[in-house]
């Protein structure tokens, strides 16, 4: 700002501000003490824990400042921290390192792969405590099956949570005790190939795709390995748009299974069948990007919202790291900078949605995805429901 614009003489300014501010204070004298009046939350946004601090107690915000910046302090005397994640690969994983290391000069090591091959990795550690991961980023069904192993954590109490209907997601979503945060979701559903199925010629809902003229050209995530497909077809089920007979049924035509919902966007982009049925929005994103002619669409039944999330892992080397990195993806910075390398819809509404059109398909309804869902969800995947159903 030029100091030149705008400067009233120092003699005239120091008498007109002076009256004003006795004026003032006068005043102020006067009036009775301010009240604050309380904050109601939006209500598309769940209410955040009661652990969540009071942001009208402005010594407690004083207090719990000092408290953070001990933490920040003690991260970067950490200096690293490590993160299992199935989505930080490739030119994301490199932006959101090095935005976060030169936020707070602390390096993210970020190891790739699937939420189920991390399962056993985080457990195995445990078992021989040699624990090298921090967190992990997966599913929401991966996430609170390793809560339910008892391998996490709680990070309650972040300052993140202190800003109020800012949320179109809440973090606390899936698990209130803190054990898991959502910091993502994502549209899970149908993909055509643009080449193989003309305009028009697309199935109309998910018995369509039952039908025998979809037979052998249909791609899955394959159920042993990932829980894309419990949560499309369990979803469905639970609202009552398709049943149990259905799903069985769905046996009998002869679905090519793909290790996860990404290698069914990869498979679908190279041609490999006309459909796929657990494509989510992040997965295709980077293949729509490069001309893949691939395109969303929208089923009769509806479309999931699919939760991602982290979680800190018990006796990590790094957990006060791993805190400041859980606070700083759900503020702004991250946020835009998380979602804007995965071409994705924030979870918070001050966030710009990233999707390009042929992702951002509009739903017919949109299915959420709850806390009580994703537990049971989570417990079908591990006892391999899907397996049963489809493979005998």
């Amino acid at each position: 700002m030029n100091n030149k614009v705008g400067v009233l003489p120092m003699r005239r300014w120091i008498s007109t501000g002076t009256v004003i501010c006795i004026l003032f204070l006068m005043l102020m004298a006067c009036a009775p003490p301010p009240v604050t009046p309380p904050i109601t939350p939006s209500t598309n946004t769940p209410s955040l824990p009661a652990t969540s601090p009071a942001t009208s107690n402005i010594t407690s915000l004083s207090s719990q400042d000092v408290e953070w910046q001990k933490i920040i302090d003690a991260a970067k005397r950490e200096g690293e921290v490590t993160a299992y994640s199935f989505s930080m690969v490739g030119d994301t994983s490199l932006v959101v390192a090095k935005t976060f290391k030169d936020r707070y000069g602390i390096n993210l090591e970020i190891i790739s792969g699937r939420g189920a091959e991390f399962l056993e990795r985080v457990k195995t550690e445990q078992r021989v405590k040699q624990v090298v991961g921090d967190f992990m980023e997966a599913s929401s069904t991966h996430t609170l099956n390793l809560k339910s192993t008892g391998s996490t954590i709680s990070t309650p109490g972040l300052p993140v949570f202190e800003e109020k209907n800012v949320w179109r997601v809440n973090p606390y979503v899936l698990d209130p005790e803190g054990h898991v945060l959502v910091h993502r979701g994502q549209y899970i559903g149908p993909w055509v190939n643009t080449n193989l199925v003309k305009p028009g010629q697309e199935p109309k809902s998910y018995r369509d795709a039952g039908k025998p003229e979809w037979k052998g050209k249909i791609l899955i995530s394959d159920p042993a390995l990932s829980n894309g497909t419990y949560i499309t077809y369990l979803s469905l089920v639970d609202k009552g748009y398709l049943d149990m007979e259905f799903v069985r049924s769905m046996a009998k035509q002869d679905m090519k299974f793909v290790p996860g919902t990404r290698d069914v966007a990869s498979e679908l982009a190279k041609g490999q069948a006309p459909l796929g049925l657990t494509v989510t929005d992040v997965d295709a994103a980077s293949f729509v990007a490069e001309g893949a002619p691939i395109k969303a669409i929208a089923f009769e039944e509806g479309t999931i919202v699919s939760l991602s999330a982290l979680t800190a892992i018990k006796g990590s080397p790094h957990p006060n790291a791993t805190k400041v990195f859980m606070n700083w993806i759900l503020s702004p910075e991250g946020q835009t900078i998380y979602n804007k390398a995965l071409s994705l819809a924030p979870i918070r509404s001050d966030v710009p949605d990233f999707r390009p059109p042929p992702t951002a398909v509009v739903p017919k309804r949109v299915i959420p995805l709850t806390e009580e869902a994703a537990q049971r969800y989570a417990q079908a995947f591990k006892d391999k429901l899907l397996v049963e159903l489809w493979r005998r």
